[in-house]
């Protein structure tokens, strides 16, 4: 690749090789990934909590919601408190999914800092966390993000 290419391409060939890796081991879509570990980290959640930590459209996280029930790796009830709402939750299955991508992120990030120090380590760290930042405010910034 060269060295030319700008900073946001660079990114973006990042973004998309690395969802390309997690497909491949994982075998479901980046935001198939995204959701379940949504669910992983903060438990059973509604549909609608789904649909505003994702940032997807009400009628993806459905579908996804339902192809994931199919395939084992959710369940579904109805809000004992308000059965407008549908909680979502994940299997056995879902969890030993999410064991599985974290296990792949772990190794995966072994191999990209492999034979660098620490202190580039640290750096490159901080670098990422900056320029994360940074998109965070663009995006809230412009409605049509």
């Amino acid at each position: 690749m060269s060295k030319e290419l700008p900073l946001p391409a660079l990114i973006l060939h990042l973004s998309r090789d690395q969802a390309r890796l997690y497909e491949r081991h994982v075998g479901m879509s980046q935001s198939r990934q995204m959701l379940l570990l949504e669910l992983k980290q903060n438990g059973e959640l509604s549909q609608a909590e789904l649909v505003q930590r994702l940032g997807m459209e009400g009628t993806l996280v459905t579908r996804f919601v339902k192809q994931m029930e199919g395939s084992g790796l959710l369940t579904r009830r109805s809000d004992p408190h308000d059965n407008r709402f549908t909680l979502v939750t994940l299997t056995p299955a879902g969890e030993q999914i999410a064991r599985q991508m974290a296990d792949f992120t772990h190794m995966l990030e072994a191999q990209i800092l492999e034979g660098l120090d620490e202190e580039m380590r640290v750096t490159i760290r901080q670098g990422l966390e900056q320029i994360y930042e940074k998109y965070e405010q663009l995006t809230a910034a412009d409605p049509t993000a």
